[in-house]
């Protein structure tokens, strides 16, 4: 129990940490004002808003372990920008809380039970903020004040020792 919430409190210390810098003269993008592309099929009403501004729906419940600090998990996701680009198509594995990510990723998979698949819309804060995600070439690949997309799928939730 003491391990638990030692783990909690330092993942709120690294969540807070992992705000973006902020770039002055860079508009961010509101996800309340912005019209997503069709494809997408994001409907704010139909999605929960976490205290974050990040916005979830579970497109599939999973019925595995729950994602907690300090747990080690693994999920494959898919990223767009908020008109329908594909950015990223990658499997990711990272200690909850521990590891350096995107701080609205953490935010959705944190308390999603293993198996399941979510959609987030991660305000700009809670991803690249004001500055651009480049790729190794150095060419923009999202925008500097972008809204972020995701869909996540949860392989697995492993208990930290």
């Amino acid at each position: 129990m003491k391990r638990s919430v030692v783990m909690l409190a330092l993942g709120v210390v690294l969540g807070g940490c992992a705000e973006s810098a902020t770039e002055p003269g860079v508009e961010l993008q509101v996800i309340e004002e912005t019209d997503f592309a069709a494809s997408l099929g994001i409907d704010l009403s139909a999605m929960t808003r976490l205290e974050s501004g990040v916005y979830v729906q579970d497109l599939v419940v999973g019925t595995g372990p729950v994602a907690i600090f300090g747990t080690t998990v693994s999920f494959n996701l898919t990223g767009w920008l908020s008109d329908g680009t594909q950015w990223t198509r990658a499997t990711e594995n990272l200690e909850l809380g521990l590891t350096p990510t995107i701080a609205g990723i953490e935010d959705a998979v944190f308390l999603m039970p293993q198996g399941g698949v979510r959609l987030a819309v991660i305000p700009p804060g809670r991803a690249y903020g004001s500055l651009p995600r480049l790729d190794a070439s150095g060419n923009v690949v999202v925008p500097a004040g972008s809204i972020l997309v995701f869909e996540i799928e949860l392989v697995s939730v492993v208990e930290g020792e």
